[in-house]
C-alpha cells in the first residue's frame, strides 16, 4: 500500500505538468504559405488560415495542427522559440510557410479590436522628415496606408502570393518615397496611394 502511495505521489506532478504543457498555445506569428495564402496566430490559442478560424489540435508540447477546411497547418516550436510552419492543402498541395512582413493575415475582427490610429507600419523608428514620418503625422495619409495594405492583402491572396506582385509593391514603396522631391509632398503621397489602390482594385478585382 505504501509503495502505491509513493508511485501516485511521483506520477501526479508529472501528469499535472504534462496537462499544463498540453494546453500551451502556439506563439504569435504571421506567415505566408504560398498558394494557400497565409496563416496568423494571436499567441493566445487562436489560429486563422486566410482569415478563417482554424481548429487546433496539439499532439505534444511543441507541435500543433491547425485545420481549416481542407488545409492543415503544421506548427513546430523550435529550440530558439521561432515556429517552423508548413502546410498541406487540396489537390495534394504542400509547402513551407515563411514569415510575412508586408501584409497581415490577421482576421478582420482582430484588426478592428486593435483600432489602429496610425498607418500599417510602426512610426516609432521612422526618420524625421521622411515620407514615412509625413504619413505618420497625417490621419488622412495613415488611413490611405491602411486601405492600401488591406487592398494589397486581398490582391496577394487572389494572386496566390504572386512574387511579381510583391516585387511591384516594393517598387511602388520606393516610388512613393520619391515624393520628397515635390513641393507639396502630402499631395504627392495622397495621389500615389490613390493610384496604387485603384490599380490593384482594377487588376485583381478586389475592394
Amino acid at each position: 500500500m505504501k509503495n502505491i502511495v509513493l508511485i501516485a505521489l511521483v506520477l501526479f506532478p508529472l501528469a499535472s505538468q504534462a496537462s499544463t504543457e498540453k494546453t500551451t498555445p502556439p506563439q504569435a506569428f504571421n506567415f505566408s504559405c504560398g498558394k494557400t495564402g497565409g496563416t496568423y496566430s494571436d499567441g493566445k490559442g487562436g489560429v486563422w488560415v486566410n482569415g478563417q478560424k482554424a481548429t487546433i489540435k496539439q499532439s505534444s508540447p511543441t507541435y500543433w495542427e491547425a485545420t481549416s477546411g481542407k488545409t492543415v497547418i503544421s506548427i513546430v516550436r523550435s529550440t530558439d522559440g521561432n515556429p517552423e510552419i508548413s502546410f498541406t492543402g487540396p489537390n495534394r498541395t504542400h509547402g513551407v510557410c515563411l514569415p510575412e512582413d508586408e501584409v497581415s493575415f490577421a482576421p478582420t475582427e482582430n484588426k478592428k479590436s486593435q483600432q489602429q490610429t496610425g498607418p500599417s507600419f510602426s512610426c516609432s523608428g521612422v526618420n524625421k522628415g521622411s515620407m514615412e514620418d509625413l504619413i505618420c503625422q497625417s490621419k488622412t495619409l495613415s488611413a490611405q496606408d491602411l486601405k492600401l495594405t488591406e487592398t494589397y492583402k486581398q490582391a496577394l491572396a487572389k494572386s496566390k502570393n504572386n512574387p511579381t506582385l510583391k516585387a511591384e509593391q516594393r517598387g511602388w514603396i520606393k516610388g512613393r518615397n520619391e515624393c520628397w522631391k515635390e513641393d507639396d509632398k502630402n499631395a504627392c503621397l495622397a495621389d500615389s496611394y490613390q493610384q496604387r489602390i485603384s490599380e490593384l482594385q482594377s487588376k485583381y478585382g478586389v475592394k
